[in-house]
């Protein structure tokens, strides 16, 4: 029979039982494979003694504790579909995702579910109860085939009701055997510490665990999470934009107090790291060219929840200088093009089944084995660069294709900025919004409560200033013509970005619409009253 996740996990354990598998960050737990295959094999009878059988849903409502993975091979070892619910999300929307995966079990940390977390009818255990459930004495261990649903991972819906993405037990294997070639996972080591709904934490702080033999350590506190590298020393790390430049910031910091850099490294626990990732949003070129100095080169990764989340790769042994701008080239064992319009097109074993009891847009989206992904490319050479979503595409009033991220990635060049929003559609020009990065006015004498920072003319002035040297490398089309300056960041809580962190754009123009419109009737005001002042 073809491997799954659960066959190859058995033979992790039969290998070497006595290898650490899974840890918490904080000690507490320390669970050889062994020990983790035992808990893993009774709470799945557990399980089955609440009624759980092959071929329904279990959600997963818990942080980032070792209990979360355990509870998910658990599902898997009864046959079922685990998926994770987002511990930010409003209980509203989690609700809802449940009743549309049918989900027979819902298991989750005490403190973060509610009454309306649950569909009517559905039991709910919590992580401290694991232990102490009863088991079924006629259970024996389901053995999956490869083409079953592994996971769901619902998407990050920006631009309508999140899809659920159906990823088999073939597609998760091929994706961790084509990262293994990349960087060895067995004997390695890899920390939890993202959301578990994104595919991101699945493949990086589980599935290299369960298929690729590496030894994962759950950080249950954000804030402890360098702490816990120092420790654990993780062979591939990957983390998101914000929390590069984050240590960016703290390690020009420590440069500027002497510190060397091996003693950088060494301070965030990436001295032992074979492979450090970027992914999810563009990474300014700046901090890309920090850490390459420093030499901790950061990779460029992309793909998305339909590719099992990685489908091209730039890695160990690729100079920064020749992949700068692009996110690499195709995955080993599958293949990239570009449709007739720009758009990217992937296909290969890692490609999701299609969507939970969606035939049309699975229909619409995997087309004679190619996924359309939605997002605009061009080659440079043999390396791919992502150019925008083809959903976003400004069209100007004057009839120009604008890709609003290409601007805003030019524009989030500068460490000054933190997050801004493109808006254009419709209009002779574009204007933008901008949430600074007060950290990095702090160090430009701006200190304060956000409002009034942002109100110091000092701001106006070094904003402008970024937008200036934007301006200068975007095509006249693109170029911004007027900005304002916001005080308060957009958040998943504010529901201005997906849990994922990913801009819900029609929201963040809708709840700034009147802001835009002032934008252009100042703009303008300002046009017409150059026109019509003389000139000599």
């Amino acid at each position: 029979m073809p491997d799954t996740v659960v066959s190859l996990f058995d033979a992790h354990v039969s290998a070497q039982p006595d290898a650490v598998a899974l840890s918490s960050g904080d000690g507490s737990v320390r669970w050889t494979r062994r020990e983790y295959a035992a808990k893993a094999a009774r709470l799945a009878s557990a399980f089955s003694a609440l009624g759980v059988r092959p071929g329904d849903t279990v959600a997963l409502l818990i942080g980032n504790r070792p209990q979360w993975q355990l509870s998910d091979l658990a599902a898997l070892l009864v046959g079922a579909t685990p998926f994770s619910l987002y511990t930010t999300a409003p209980p509203a929307e989690s609700a809802e995702l449940a009743v549309r995966a049918r989900v027979r079990l819902v298991v989750a940390d005490p403190g973060l579910v509610h009454d309306d977390h649950i569909p009517a009818g559905v039991p709910v255990v919590t992580v401290d109860e694991l232990d102490r459930l009863p088991t079924d004495s006629s259970f024996t261990i389901h053995e999956p085939g490869p083409d079953d649903v592994a996971t769901l991972i619902f998407t990050s819906g920006t631009t309508g009701r999140p899809k659920g993405v159906e990823l088999t037990h073939a597609a998760i294997v091929f994706q961790l055997r084509a990262l293994d070639s990349i960087v060895r996972l067995d004997g390695g080591a890899t920390v939890s510490y993202l959301p578990h709904a994104h595919i991101v934490d699945r493949v990086v702080g589980h599935y290299a665990g369960l298929v690729g033999g590496t030894s994962v350590t759950t950080v249950a506190d954000p804030a402890t999470l360098f702490d816990v590298l120092q420790r654990v020393r993780p062979r591939l790390f990957t983390s998101v934009p914000r929390i590069w430049q984050r240590v960016e910031r703290l390690m020009r910091a420590m440069l500027r107090d002497g510190a060397t850099h091996r003693q950088l490294a060494s301070r965030f626990g990436l001295d032992g790291a074979h492979w450090l990732v970027t992914g999810s949003a563009p990474l300014p070129a700046s901090t890309h060219e920090f850490f390459d100095s420093v030499g901790l080169p950061l990779h460029d990764l992309w793909g998305l929840s339909e590719t099992t989340a990685v489908a091209t790769w730039t890695g160990p042994g690729d100079a920064f200088r020749d992949r700068a701008g692009t996110v690499g080239r195709p995955l080993p064992g599958t293949a990239v093009r570009l449709a007739d319009d720009g758009e990217i097109l992937v296909r290969g074993p890692h490609l999701a089944r299609g969507y939970l009891d969606d035939p049309q847009a699975t229909a619409a989206s995997f087309v004679d084995g190619w996924f359309h992904t939605g997002d605009l490319g061009e080659w440079r050479g043999e390396l791919l660069a992502v150019t925008g979503r083809k959903k976003d595409l400004i069209i100007t009033a004057g009839g120009e294709n604008i890709s609003p991220s290409r601007v805003e990635d030019v524009v989030a060049e500068s460490p000054l900025v933190d997050q801004v929003l493109v808006v254009g559609d419709g209009r002779p020009f574009l204007v933008a919004l901008v949430v600074p990065d007060f950290a990095e006015l702090a160090h430009h004498g701006l200190h304060g409560l956000p409002e009034e920072v942002v109100a110091d003319p000092r701001t106006r002035a070094l904003l402008d200033a970024v937008l200036d040297t934007a301006n200068q490398k975007l095509a006249k089309a693109e170029q911004v013509r007027a900005h304002a300056v916001l005080a308060q960041p957009w958040t998943s809580d504010s529901g201005e970005l997906t849990p994922t962190q990913k801009l819900r754009r029609r929201t963040v123009e809708e709840s700034n619409r009147a802001l835009v419109d002032r934008l252009y009737a100042a703009t303008r005001s300002r046009d017409r009253h150059a026109d019509s002042t003389p000139t000599g």
